[in-house]
């Protein structure tokens, strides 16, 4: 009894120092806050770089031929492109930041439509990309039927704060709990509605599928959510490029499957995730998982060294 009320104490203070951060933050002018995110960024990538090892080692395996300087200048980018992208959805609402998604720059629209008029639904794979708060917000701005499924928190006052933030561009997005179910996830194809799914984890329960050739734990929804209800599947990958926000949709072709087999259920995750291997390898600085444990929990580089040029130039 005593420690669920220091729970709830702990969820509290933690629930209301985030909101008073944010309201703090939102006092200032959106390009002073840019400014500060800048800086902080540059103290990060300078004296505390955290997960550089991951990061390091994950981009060695999409980019093994890129020789150590060349690795260690674009890691630069990506420490300070994470800052800068970590608190969005704080400052979304912003009208600069609003305005770039609402003229978000879309490729492949109509191979969107058009699976979603087959009324199976769609199952929408995506990667987890920096700019991920923004993705979400164009489906909600665009009035489109799309669930989420999520990992929800930890601390449920903080869980519920960023759902309703989520709200203020729309209500067409449905979040959906990565543990109720794959029920619930058929449920929402059969409304037809989009179901976004991250396929570039690490599910300990996965398919074994290759990812930049090196084996990947892969959650198996996709695939067993095709095998049931036919529905389309497709990727989808976003991004800031040149201050311009961009999302591009693309079909994955896929045979006419008769059984759900462990390998259909591979060939369909693998064939799905195959298609993002392209874009990482262009546009490493725009993928958050950069800094995950994808591949294995141990056995990194002990250091990752870094000269004074390496670090600004």
């Amino acid at each position: 009894m005593q420690a669920s009320k220091n729970l709830k104490i702990k969820y509290k203070f933690e629930y209301g120092f985030l909101r008073g951060f944010i309201f703090l933050i939102n006092l200032l002018p959106l390009s002073v806050i840019l400014a500060i995110a800048h800086i902080l960024g540059w103290f990060v990538w300078i004296f505390c770089p955290v997960r550089l090892r991951v990061a390091y080692s994950n981009l060695s395996t999409v980019l093994p031929n890129m020789g150590h300087p060349e690795k260690i200048r674009l890691l630069r980018g990506v420490y300070l492109q994470f800052v800068r992208t970590f608190g969005l959805i704080f400052i979304l609402h912003r009208k600069r930041i609003f305005r770039m998604i609402q003229d978000a720059e879309i490729s492949g629209r109509e191979k969107l439509d058009k699976a979603m008029s087959q009324g199976k639904g769609v199952i929408l794979t995506t990667f987890h990309g920096f700019w991920f708060e923004a993705y979400f917000a164009w489906f909600n701005c665009n009035n489109l039927p799309v669930s989420l499924i999520y990992q929800q928190q930890s601390n449920p006052l903080s869980d519920a704060y960023f759902i309703r933030q989520r709200k203020r561009y729309g209500t067409s997005l449905e979040h959906l709990h990565s543990q109720i179910g794959i029920s619930h996830y058929q449920e929402a194809l059969k409304r037809n509605r989009i179901l976004i799914v991250s396929l570039d984890q690490s599910f300990h329960k996965g398919t074994v599928i290759p990812f930049f050739n090196r084996p990947l734990y892969c959650a198996k929804g996709a695939g067993i959510l095709h095998l049931r209800t036919e529905a389309p599947v497709m990727t989808s990958v976003y991004y800031v490029k040149e201050g311009k926000f961009h999302i591009d949709f693309d079909d994955v072709r896929l045979p006419v499957y008769d059984d759900i087999t462990e390998e259909n259920i591979q060939e369909i995750c693998a064939t799905s995730l195959k298609g993002y291997e392209a874009f990482i390898r262009e546009n490493p600085e725009q993928w958050f998982n950069l800094f995950h444990r994808l591949w294995t929990k141990k056995d990194y580089p002990e250091d990752v060294p870094r000269s004074v040029r390496q670090i600004f130039f």
